[in-house]
Order: structure tokens, then C-alpha cells, then sequence
């Protein structure tokens, strides 16, 4: 079991799998880093409801109804990010990690003292591969989690 995060928008597509030890030391490496951002979930679905239905509620309620609800949730986050938003990463929702959070995720790494990026990149194997990722994620139309 794993996660594969696809870079939105790429023709062809582009992946990246990480297996689940992976993607959890990966993670927690962002999180000690500063580069994952915390969110209020309730409060991000309120909005994404308001964007996709402006007004009180969905005229026609049914699937299609839903659906935007659902695509709106998936691409909300902060209106000025400080990192990857961590419900982003938590689940394989299909969320679209915008190219502001990863750029937002790679400003607070490129902080981070060089001896603990360093030490990072020493301990995980995949971690110079995924900040390259990150990078070209930020340069394009961003990531989604699946």
C-alpha cells in the first residue's frame, strides 16, 4: 500500500509513488521542516460550498450537485499559504495541492538551516527526488494526491 501523487495537469501524466513507510517518514520529515500547514477543515468546507454553489444551497440537489461540492473542497486552502496543507497529505482524497502551498512548502524548507536539510536528505533516501518533484509540481499546475 502506498501513495501516488500525479502531477496536475501533465501530458502525459506524471507520478510519483511512495510506499506507505515512505510517504510517513516523507511527511513527518515536511512537517519538522515547516513546510506542512494546519487547517481548520470545517471552516475550508464552508467555503468551498459558497464557491460552488454562490448563494444558499444547490438548486437541484443530486450528483452533479455533489460533484462540485466535492471539487471545490478538494482545491480549497488557504487564501495565502504557509505549506502543504496536512489534510492534503493525510488522506488519498484526489486534493489538489495548489502550486502557491508547494511553493509556500519549498520557501519554508529552503529556510530551514542547512544542516538540517542536509541531515534530512542523509536519513531519506527519496528526499532529493521528492524535492525535486515539489519543485516542478510548483512550476505547473501543482499535485494531486490519489
Amino acid at each position: 500500500m502506498g501513495r501516488v501523487i500525479t502531477l496536475e495537469g501533465g501530458s502525459p501524466a506524471a507520478h510519483y509513488f511512495l510506499d506507505h513507510f515512505n510517504f510517513e517518514v516523507i511527511v513527518r520529515a515536511m512537517d519538522g521542516l515547516g513546510m506542512i500547514q494546519d487547517l481548520n477543515i470545517l471552516d475550508l468546507a464552508r467555503v468551498a460550498f459558497h464557491r460552488a454553489f454562490p448563494g444558499l444551497l444547490p438548486s437541484e440537489p443530486g450528483p452533479a450537485s455533489v460533484q462540485a461540492a466535492m471539487d471545490a473542497l478538494r482545491a480549497v486552502g488557504a487564501a495565502t499559504p504557509s505549506g502543504i496543507p496536512r489534510h492534503k497529505l493525510a488522506t488519498a482524497e484526489s486534493w489538489l495541492i495548489t502550486p502557491a502551498e508547494i511553493t509556500a512548502a519549498l520557501a519554508a524548507y529552503h529556510r530551514a538551516e542547512p544542516d538540517r536539510r542536509a541531515a534530512v536528505a542523509e536519513r531519506i533516501d527519496q528526499w532529493t527526488t521528492w524535492i525535486a518533484f515539489l519543485h516542478t509540481a510548483a512550476d505547473h499546475g501543482g499535485l494531486r494526491t490519489d
